[in-house]
């Protein structure tokens, strides 16, 4: 399981003071790519390259509100299904001791040049399928907390 921090900016925020719902995904995006980097992925997030990953599904369920300054943590999984990546999140909120949010995305693997369908290489596909994947999600508080998160 891979864990990213995220500290909350007045931007997110909306007119009532929480982050804006529409602010969750890019706080998703920003931990899925610093995971594709830890994982030997980026080449996938670089405009530039050869390939790029399309989202083909988002699911987002909103548990509770995080406010300007809040230190949130993503902890996320992927996992290779078929040609796919799909990748689970759960926000956790130190603050309150809970998760905030849990996501969902589907990615699949794109030429850049005129974004049609390709494969990952056979060396991608073996590390994806080495990946963990907990049959329980989200993970227990006490899993959480065992990242050093305050309850």
């Amino acid at each position: 399981m891979f864990h990213h921090s995220y500290r909350v900016a007045f931007f997110d925020t909306d007119a009532m003071g929480v982050v804006h719902h529409s602010n969750y995904v890019r706080i998703m995006e920003i931990a899925r790519v610093a995971w594709m980097r830890e994982i030997g992925m980026i080449a996938f997030h670089i405009p530039q390259g050869t390939n790029v990953l399309g989202v083909t599904k988002l699911n987002l369920s909103y548990l509770r509100p995080a406010v300007f300054e809040d230190e949130v943590d993503v902890l996320l999984e992927g996992r290779l299904v078929g040609a796919s990546l799909q990748i689970r999140y759960a926000l956790w909120l130190s603050r309150i001791g809970e998760f905030i949010a849990l996501g969902e995305t589907e990615l699949v693997p794109l030429r850049a040049n005129n974004l049609t369908p390709t494969r990952f290489s056979m060396e991608m596909r073996a590390r994806l399928r080495e990946m963990p994947w907990r049959e329980q999600w989200p993970p227990s508080k006490e899993e959480a907390q065992s990242f050093g998160f305050a309850p």
